[in-house]
């Protein structure tokens, strides 16, 4: 099926049609619109508002693979779940993702490197998620493209794959309409409304909307909002970026997905091509307090020169990439944490005000999960996996010193696989 076009569904609205709903979720990205459909189909009336067109912004430039080998118990959980929701994602919603179960290859080639995907097994494994080392010869096999070299630790993960991240968001958040959710693009939360330490809605630029729950899902725009009510929350929005090539021959879809450690760069097939993306050691930062209000990912400065470096230091890994040419460039804006985790549940200090961001570049291929669980805990008071080890609360003191915010984000962007 054709992905919906962002900003349009059966529900959408010139101005909010409720004025008083269950829930208001601000952002529609993959978070946000996950959050927004497993409300809805919880019963709840959910008010589904964003500043743009519906899943327009980071969300369909991300990279849109998954990734089930974590070393926090919690994440792998919710990766397991979300990797196996994408594949179940037209079935469910009416609408497919286009998802292949490509499988995965993770390469180390230092003793730093071999310990992360040591734990990233054995917490795999211990989930019940197949996850196992080849090697090398086997790893070119799989993914001809690739060339191993040296690596001392390979691990394969079969059940991994990948997705078109332009259907992600927008397959949600229209599913949540055909359900009954109120949609509501181009209208900007102007503010948060609280009484006696309690959300109470939002206003908008098309006036106000009355509920008992908040869910700042704003991507890059979740510290502004929760700052407008007195509400710091330790993200930081950085920028990055991908490319992917010209068709190359030999290149198939199901070829799995490589990531190699040290690196930090990934490497999968992408419309007949290869798509490279990867984790620059000093990454643009675009504004401690959240993105401006109304700016367009569209219009977000990319530097081809960046990912260019990355390429020249894994060529002998990837020899197809030194002489292709660039179909795609393309780059968002994703919000990075002290310590590298998304923050999921409920903010202190405001009653029925929830939180579903710091996504840390990996928030597209868990949104299926994120969005279950956060609906879980805001309907039951309880969510499986507890979401605790994800809450704002865990990071109290990182939000304290601005100048420590942002270099504790960007230590946990540069060179990611490697925490």
């Amino acid at each position: 099926m054709a992905p919906a076009t962002p900003g349009t569904s059966p529900n959408s609205a010139g101005s909010p049609g409720t004025q008083a709903v269950d829930v208001v979720v601000i952002g529609s990205g993959a978070f946000g619109s996950s959050t927004a459909y497993h409300l809805t189909r919880r019963g709840l009336e959910v008010a589904l508002v964003d500043q743009h067109a519906l899943g327009s912004q980071t969300s369909p430039r991300a990279a849109g693979l998954t990734s089930k080998a974590d070393t926090m118990p919690t994440m792998a959980r919710l990766r397991d779940e979300a990797c196996e929701a994408l594949e179940r994602f037209e079935t469910e919603m009416g609408r497919g993702v286009d998802f292949h179960r490509s499988g995965s290859l993770r390469a180390a080639y230092t003793d730093a490197g071999v310990e992360r995907v040591r734990i990233a097994q054995e917490t795999a494994q211990s989930l019940g998620i197949e996850a196992r080392l080849i090697d090398a010869a086997e790893a070119e096999r799989l993914a001809p493209h690739f060339k191993p070299g040296a690596a001392r630790r390979i691990l394969h993960v079969p059940s991994d794959g990948w997705v078109d991240p332009a259907r992600v968001a927008i397959g949600f958040a229209t599913r949540a309409g055909e359900l009954g959710a109120q949609l509501l693009p181009f209208t900007a939360v102007q503010g948060l409304l609280q009484h006696d330490g309690r959300a109470t809605g939002v206003t908008t630029t098309r006036g106000p909307i009355h509920a008992p729950v908040v869910v700042d899902a704003a991507g890059g725009w979740a510290a502004r909002v929760a700052a407008a009510a007195g509400i710091t929350l330790p993200l930081v929005p950085v920028r990055h970026q991908l490319f992917v090539t010209e068709p190359i021959a030999g290149v198939q879809p199901l070829q799995p997905i490589v990531r190699l450690v040290e690196a930090s760069v990934y490497v999968r097939y992408d419309q007949g091509g290869l798509m490279f993306g990867g984790y620059e050691d000093a990454p643009r930062v675009l504004g401690r307090e959240g993105l401006p209000a109304g700016f367009q990912i569209a219009s977000l400065e990319l530097d081809l020169g960046v990912l260019r470096g990355l390429v020249a230091e894994v060529a002998a890994h990837f020899p197809a990439l030194r002489d292709a040419k660039i179909a795609i460039h393309r780059g968002g804006a994703p919000t990075m944490t002290p310590d590298g985790r998304p923050i999921l549940g409920r903010v202190p200090g405001l009653d029925g005000l929830y939180v579903a961001s710091g996504c840390c570049v990996g928030g597209l291929s868990l949104s299926p999960a994120a969005g279950r669980a956060l609906a879980d805990l805001i309907v039951d008071g309880k969510s499986d996996p507890d979401l605790a080890p994800l809450s704002v609360e865990r990071l109290a003191a990182a939000s304290r010193d601005g100048a420590a915010l942002e270099a504790a984000c960007v230590a946990q962007y540069a060179r990611r696989y490697t925490h």
